[in-house]
C-alpha cells in the first residue's frame, strides 16, 4: 500500500547515470525516459541564493573551484555544470529555474535541503520562501534533509508539504525522530534496510524510501519489503517479486 502516492522509482539528481546531475538537461532527460518524479539537492551560495547542487566543493561537477558556500551567485551562475559529463555546457540552476522546468514537464519533485544542522534552518527558509510561491505542479513537493533543523523550518514554511528524514550510516532512533518531527517518511540508505525495519516504520505510519538503488534485483527486494520508492540513477520498470 502506498502511503504518499509516489511512483516506485524517483530519478536521483535528475537521472545521474544518463545526464549531468542536478541540471535542467538532467530533468528533461528523466522525463524523456519515462520517469514521473525526480530528486534534487538545494544549497545556498555565499549571498544566500538557493541553487541546485550536491557537493560542498565546485570542482567535481563544474569548471569552478572552491566551496559553493564561499562563492556568490554571480559567479556560480556562469559555471559549466555539464562538460565534465561529456555534454554541452549547462549552467548550475537556480532553484527557481529548476522548479519552473520540472513543473512544466509535469514531474513531481523531492527537494533535498542539503545542509548541516547549523545551516539547515536558513537553507530551508530561503528555498521554501521561493518554492512555495513558485510551485505549480499537481502534487506538492516532497521535502527531505539529514538536518532536523531544516525539517523543523520546512514544517513552519510549508506545513502542507510532506517531509522525510534522511538516514545515512545508522538506523538507531530514526523512526522515532521522524515521528517527532512530523515527517511522513524515512529516506534511508538502502543498505540500512531490512524487512523488519521497513515493517516497523510502516506500522508507525511512515513511508520508507531507499537511496541510491541501481540494481533491479535490489529494487525488487526493497519493493517486496514495502519500500514505497527507490531513488535511482537508472530507470527501472516496477515489478513486484513473484
Amino acid at each position: 500500500m502506498s502511503l504518499l502516492g509516489l511512483p516506485p522509482v524517483i530519478g536521483h539528481r535528475g537521472l545521474a547515470s544518463a545526464a549531468p546531475e542536478n541540471t535542467l538537461a538532467g530533468f528533461r532527460e528523466a522525463k524523456r525516459r519515462g520517469l514521473e518524479w525526480v530528486e534534487l539537492d538545494v544549497q545556498l551560495t555565499s549571498d544566500g541564493q538557493p541553487v541546485v547542487f550536491h557537493d560542498d566543493e565546485l570542482d567535481r561537477t563544474t569548471d569552478g573551484h572552491g566551496r559553493l558556500a564561499d562563492t556568490p551567485w554571480d559567479v556560480v551562475r556562469h559555471l559549466d555544470a555539464a562538460s565534465w559529463f561529456g555534454w554541452p555546457a549547462e549552467p548550475v540552476p537556480h532553484l527557481a529555474e529548476a522548479l519552473e522546468v520540472i513543473s512544466g514537464l509535469g514531474l513531481g519533485v523531492n527537494i533535498e535541503i542539503k545542509a548541516d544542522e547549523t545551516a539547515g534552518a536558513a537553507t530551508a527558509a530561503a528555498a521554501l520562501d521561493l518554492a512555495v510561491g513558485l510551485w505549480s505542479g499537481r502534487a506538492p513537493p516532497l521535502l527531505s534533509s539529514f538536518a532536523e533543523s531544516a525539517l523543523a523550518e520546512a514544517a513552519r514554511r510549508a506545513p502542507d508539504w510532506p517531509r522525510g528524514l534522511l538516514l545515512g550510516g545508522v538506523w538507531g532512533q530514526g523512526p522515532g525522530r521522524a515521528r517527532a518531527l512530523g515527517c511522513a517518511g524515512l529516506h534511508a540508505d538502502h543498505r540500512l534496510l531490512t524487512a523488519a525495519r521497513v515493517s516497523a516504520a510502516r506500522e508507525l505510519g511512515l513511508a520508507v524510501l531507499a537511496y541510491t538503488v541501481n540494481r533491479i534485483d535490489r529494487a525488487r527486494r526493497l519493493w517486496g519489503w514495502g519500500v514505497e520508492a527507490v531513488f535511482s540513477d537508472r530507470t527501472f520498470k516496477f515489478e513486484m517479486p513473484v
